[in-house]
């Protein structure tokens, strides 16, 4: 399974999302696209979003260029997870696009639920 991983930049997404996914074994039998890992440089064009079979997104902080991501994952008709830190408050348009949006509490947590999904 093709699994894009979108969030904001402005987290520190290394050490919270990519190092905890990256750290469990389960994800190996998956192929993660983490779109910062090896350049924090925008690349991607709309035509990558095709090729996608889930979407997990971290949503705990606003982001104008996430928000577009997801937009183009909406329209390609990819299910679309939204994960949001239980000190933060999610935007409500989330409501709009995601086949589920799910509060975690810290990095393992996070990881546990994404894996639910997943499986």
């Amino acid at each position: 399974m093709r699994i894009y991983v979108a969030h904001p930049t402005s987290l520190d997404y290394e050490n919270n999302i990519y190092i905890p996914l990256r750290s469990d074994s389960f994800f190996s039998q998956h192929e993660l696209i983490l779109p910062h890992e090896a350049s924090s440089d925008i690349c991607n064009s709309r035509e990558d979003y095709k090729n996608i079979d889930l979407v997990i997104a971290e949503c705990s902080q606003p982001s104008t260029g996430m928000g577009i991501e997801l937009g183009w994952f909406y329209d390609e008709g990819k299910p679309i997870f939204c994960f949001y830190k239980n000190s933060t408050k999610p935007s409500s348009a989330l409501k709009a696009i995601a086949k589920e949006i799910i509060e975690y509490d810290d990095n393992e947590d996070f990881v546990k639920k994404v894996r639910e999904i997943i499986s």
